[in-house]
């Protein structure tokens, strides 16, 4: 049995309708798809290489030209989705302002509560 474990679990981001972009080029990354205190995963069309480290910005789709949270990313690893140029992207947050740090907690707080009413 392959049995996944992880410091913390992931929660499902997808009830934030948060999308992913590249702080430094401005550009599309894709969709937040789950997220932690310590990392989080995209998928969408653009994405960074293993190993290398990316600036993100976390936008709500309410409000797109405005980041919600922007931090350091070191990406884990990239793989190839089901859907032709799109990738799934994964990694581990490296940097995170204080301000930021209470609107991560935020959004996971959100999170959970949307996990335990479902």
């Amino acid at each position: 049995m392959n049995e996944e474990r992880r410091r913390e679990p992931r929660l499902d981001a997808l009830p934030l309708n948060l999308f992913a972009y590249d702080n430094l080029s401005n550009k599309l990354l894709g969709t937040l798809v789950n997220l932690s205190s310590r990392g989080l995963m995209i998928l969408g069309s653009g994405h960074g290489e293993p190993g290398g480290v990316m600036q993100i910005d976390l936008r709500s789709a309410d409000a797109p030209d405005k980041p919600l949270l922007s931090l350091g990313l070191k990406v884990s690893w990239v793989s190839p989705a089901n859907t032709a140029g799109s990738y799934w992207m994964g990694g581990r947050i490296i940097g995170l302002e204080p301000e930021h740090a209470k609107t991560l907690a935020e959004l996971l707080q959100q999170l959970r509560q949307h996990a335990d009413s479902a």
